[in-house]
């Protein structure tokens, strides 16, 4: 079966062109999302993925319709690839899994893809060893801010001083529970040595 996809970015854009090329093109069943194409969540496109069996093929008018990013894309055809689904695009013949030319140009995209991540592995694990080297404390910073340790020092005031229960001093005093009673803890701790 052949399924189509088609993506406007705003509703005021136009879908009918893209669903008509589509269905003029053989496809059987066609899904649509409204959307960025940055959003997580494409109803249509999940819809379709679902329903996708060996043999299927997607159809889109342009790769930019159905792909957010070029890790996106790979990530999508790898989908196709795990469930025996061909791939193609009406307006960039390039991309057109059902030919060797086309799966050729996708296995390029994903190498591609591949030396990206690797040189960003090798980037990060350089720059941590940098750091590592001219003793840069890596990650969190540790301790209490002088903000946080005021906003306890004022709930803990409500709470002693003016009987109000910890909850309420704690929501006044803009400080959650946990780091309340985090600093408590701290604080006694420290009382102790």
């Amino acid at each position: 079966m052949t399924f189509g996809y088609a993506r406007v970015s705003t509703a005021d854009q136009n879908i009918s062109t893209q669903v008509i090329l589509l269905k003029e093109n053989g496809c059987e069943k066609i899904y649509t999302d409204i959307g960025s194409g940055v959003r997580e969540e494409r109803k249509g496109l999940n819809e379709m993925l679902s329903f996708l069996r060996e043999g299927d093929i997607v159809m889109v008018y342009k790769i930019d319709r159905i792909f957010r990013s070029l890790k996106n894309m790979i990530e999508l055809i790898e989908t196709f690839n795990q469930k025996k689904v061909f791939f193609k695009s009406l307006t960039e013949p390039t991309f057109d899994t059902t030919s060797a030319n086309g799966r050729f140009v996708i296995q390029i995209f994903g190498a591609v893809a591949e030396f990206e991540r690797d040189l960003i592995t090798e980037r990060t694990k350089a720059g941590l060893e940098g750091a590592r080297k001219r003793n840069k404390h890596l990650g969190r910073p540790t301790g209490v801010s002088q903000e946080i340790l005021e906003k306890y020092q004022f709930a803990l005031h409500l709470y002693k001083n003016k009987n109000i229960p910890i909850d309420k001093a704690c929501k006044q005093a803009r400080i959650s529970k946990t780091s309340f009673y985090r600093i408590d803890k701290e604080n006694i701790s420290d009382s102790k040595k």
